[in-house]
């Protein structure tokens, strides 16, 4: 039987964050365009970095599928649960092993980018945000159907080139490492 680090760095792959200026405006767009057609905050936003670095592992996004609608149930916000999970697939710990000492390398740039999110988006609470109940099923569809939920839309995008500005500045000063 392999150990949880054996079988984890068989997927393991140094990924590039690109240093180009208008990556991050692409990650808007593309984020949009995904949430548009094919709903989820948390999906669409995980799926377009996932897709820009080169990770192809759809159990990932799977892994995001239960936090959109702030995490089904109007918590934190699918713009701050999917820029986590991406700062993670690029700076968490890759051996559970490793304890205290792996984590603390994403400690920082994981404050960082929940304070950053939440100024950018305006909260962090999707019921604060919008108003909605996503517990109540009605109540959910009503609001994906308004007008209302272009500023959903809105926030996504803003979410994504946030996440990427971050994660650019991060990997510029070196802070984007895995232990």
């Amino acid at each position: 039987m392999q150990t949880i680090s054996a079988q984890m760095e068989k997927e393991t792959q140094p990924w590039a964050v690109p240093n180009d200026p208008l990556w991050p405006e692409r990650m808007k767009t593309r984020a949009m365009t995904y949430l548009k057609r094919y709903d989820s905050c948390t999906q669409s936003i995980l799926w377009t970095f996932m897709e820009a670095l080169g990770m192809h592992n759809r159990m990932v996004l799977r892994a995001g599928g239960a936090m959109h609608g702030g995490m089904m149930s109007s918590l934190t916000c699918g713009v701050h649960t999917a820029g986590l999970m991406i700062l993670g697939l690029l700076a968490g710990r890759e051996r559970l092993e490793s304890g205290l000492d792996g984590m603390m390398p994403i400690i920082l740039p994981a404050q960082r980018m929940v304070k950053t999110l939440t100024g950018r988006i305006g909260g962090h609470s999707c019921l604060d945000m919008t108003g909605v109940d996503f517990t109540d099923l009605e109540a959910a569809m009503t609001y994906k159907l308004s007008d209302d939920h272009e500023r959903c839309v809105d926030r996504v995008g803003d979410g994504a080139r946030a996440i990427a500005e971050v994660l650019q500045d991060l990997d510029a000063r070196g802070a984007l490492y895995r232990i």
